[in-house]
């Protein structure tokens, strides 16, 4: 006799594998499986679970990688204020990669003229074989990861990644990365890192370089300006140029950071741009001033406030170009400040200024020597100028004649000759009577 047929709808069909894609098509598949077929689908499941578990592990290694590119960007933009050249930016992108990349060496590599290679670490060695490769990765524009032959790396490095950096289309660099035998391989995620970096590293020192090419065009448009103003009298002409090279060049051996030093050079490049308002007659008079006369050129450095005061972002260039002709007894102009009153910006550029003006020509003396300028001031300090920055500058002053000359100062003028036409022709771009009397 035949069994009765059964009325019972078969189970449908374990999905196949590979469209399983998530927990919610397995939990589906569970759920709509006959009783009868469980056994039956068991392996299929478990190869299903497993390429779950691997695809969602693959997800999270993603997520932390983009994490860490995140946490690296937001370390080395919260730097940024403290970075003003190509070096710093190098060095920062440098530091985060070695803590990202801990148990790895990481190196910096940089071009040379004839297609070879430098490293930053003394342990490698830089053979044709490397700097081949660091050539076909800046080619590529990718970051590259290879085995390492045997005899080009240090430590017994297994495996090498390179990435280049690039401002535009200059390659500027390229950091290396090599893994031990005893580390696990690199992985896609640590590659995206390196190049998600390098490309950040790249933009930014463009953008430092953008910068410093708006800065110098500003700086070469406001030295026409300015030899414009100095050119009113044949014996200033070069004045403000000279004084701008002598204060930024005392700044810099004060100790002054880059911003303090880039203000203190257009505070020194426009300290007289406000003679421009002062009569011919008084700039370029001859004899002994009347005190009406001199009244009015004493207000050459009001002028030249109101005149920079209209560029906002000149701001902190202002003290230097108000409070030039102030004096350390208190004696000066235009508000009488005394000692450390006066602004350290107008100290240094008041020390260029009156060495500026003792060895240079005037309408009523000749220039004095570099030797007798510096008698003056010394005698001047405490007095006219500040005692501590007047010995700073002598030495400041030697020491560069001595370097210009390549000699002994003594017997030779040629180091003076050198450091005046220095002063006449520099960018001083900082990624650079017989004594002084009020009126000069």
């Amino acid at each position: 006799m035949n069994a009765p047929a059964s009325n019972a709808v078969a189970p449908p069909p374990l999905p196949p594998v590979d469209a399983l894609r998530n927990l919610n098509d397995l939990r589906g598949a569970l759920y709509d499986l006959h009783p009868r077929e469980l056994d039956k689908a068991l392996p299929a499941l478990s190869t299903a679970i497993d390429q779950v578990v691997a695809e969602h592990q693959g997800m999270a290694d993603e997520l932390l990688c983009v994490y860490e590119q995140l946490g690296i960007v937001f370390e080395v933009t919260r730097k940024l204020s403290g970075v003003h050249n190509e070096s710093q930016v190098i060095s920062l992108f440098l530091e985060s990669l070695r803590r990202s990349f801990a148990g790895r060496r990481v190196v910096l590599a940089r071009p040379g003229r004839s297609g070879d290679w430098t490293v930053d670490d003394p342990a490698f060695s830089v053979t044709a074989w490397l700097s081949s490769r660091c050539q076909r990765a800046c080619e590529r524009r990718a970051v590259l990861v290879e085995p390492v032959e045997t005899g080009h790396m240090p430590d017994g490095a297994a495996e090498i990644m390179i990435g280049a950096v690039r401002s535009g289309d200059k390659l500027v660099c390229a950091l290396l990365i090599t893994r031990p035998n005893t580390a696990p391989a690199f992985k896609a995620s640590e590659m995206m890192l390196v190049d998600s970096l390098t490309t950040f590293c790249g933009d930014l020192i463009r953008s430092h370089h953008l910068v410093r090419e708006l800065r110098e065009m500003s700086i070469a448009m406001v030295r026409s300006l300015v030899s414009a103003v100095d050119q009113k009298d044949e014996y200033t002409c070069g004045h403000s140029l000279r004084v701008a090279h002598y204060a930024t060049s005392l700044g810099r051996r004060l100790g002054l950071n880059e911003l303090d030093l880039q203000m203190l050079q257009w505070s020194a490049l426009l300290h007289d741009v406000g003679k421009i308002g002062i009569r011919d007659a008084v700039l370029k008079k001859e004899g002994k001033l009347t005190a009406e006369e001199f009244d009015h050129i004493k207000e050459h450095p009001v002028r030249s406030h109101k005149v920079v005061q209209q560029v906002p972002q000149l701001g902190a260039a202002l003290d230097g170009i108000l409070h030039h002709h102030e004096r350390y007894d208190g004696s000066g102009y235009p508000a009488g400040l005394k000692g450390e009153e006066i602004p350290l910006q107008a100290r240094i550029i008041q020390i260029a200024d009156v060495f500026d003006a003792l060895t240079s020509n005037r309408s009523y003396r000749k220039a004095y020597d570099w030797q007798r300028a510096l008698a003056i001031m010394a005698e001047e300090a405490g007095k006219t100028i500040d005692p501590g920055m007047q010995v700073t500058f002598d030495g400041l002053i030697r020491e560069s004649i001595r370097v210009n000359a390549g000699r002994d100062e003594s017997g030779s003028h040629l180091g003076w000759d050198r450091l005046v036409e220095q002063a006449n022709q520099a960018n001083p771009t900082v990624d650079e009577g017989s004594k002084p009397t009020p009126g000069e």
